[in-house]
């Protein structure tokens, strides 16, 4: 388990596969999320990705939960194989917590997990163009937009394109202490003291 702020981040368990239906059928929810609002999942085939996903180990999953255990969403870590050690992020939040800075926070804890705990060269996130919140919730944890994938994506009688983030380690390294000052505002002394058990 890995707390930060108000929240933390906790595996993602069998029992945990009726929050991830939730989020897969939500239309509004994966129209942010995925960009493909009609792409919906009965539990037989999230069960199949959840048996996949053990035994590719290419995608991690995290429950994103309150202090006091309410579910928020889920966090994703996407493994991309190579010589450099890099990594995709991904967040799905229940439309209740929209606007609510636990984006932020959640992003941030990914961020510390690859960069600062695991030792990761680059991290990335692709998101579609009319997605502005979280385009402002990567920004604010250091990632640029890189790139785009033009007319790539297709929703609602249009085309849109995809924007690729990334950022890479000594970027991220270089103003780590900002970032987590900005996004946890009165509890980052507080992680920052959790952290001092790791450097003794």
């Amino acid at each position: 388990m890995f707390s930060i702020g108000n929240i933390k981040l906790r595996p993602l368990e069998r029992t945990d596969l009726t929050l991830v239906h939730e989020l897969e059928n939500d239309e509004l929810g994966t129209f942010y999320a995925r960009g493909l609002p009609l792409n919906f999942k009965n539990m037989d085939e999230i069960i199949q990705e959840y048996e996949e996903d053990l035994k590719k180990n290419l995608r991690r999953r995290f429950v994103v939960e309150s202090t006091d255990g309410k579910q928020i969403g889920i966090a994703s870590i996407y493994e991309n194989p190579g010589l450099m050690k890099r990594a995709g992020i991904g967040l799905f939040l229940k439309k209740e917590y929209w606007n609510s800075g636990i984006g932020k926070i959640a992003t941030l804890a990914l961020m510390e997990m690859l960069f600062y705990f695991s030792n990761y060269e680059r991290v990335e996130a692709w998101s579609a163009e009319y997605n502005i919140r979280a385009h402002k919730v990567l920004m604010d944890n250091g990632m640029v937009l890189e790139g785009k994938l033009r007319k790539s994506l297709f929703i609602s009688g249009r085309y849109y394109d995809w924007y690729i983030f990334g950022e890479l380690k000594d970027e991220y390294l270089s103003k780590r202490e900002a970032i987590i000052k900005k996004i946890l505002n009165k509890n980052y002394e507080e992680y920052l003291k959790n952290l001092s058990f790791f450097n003794p």
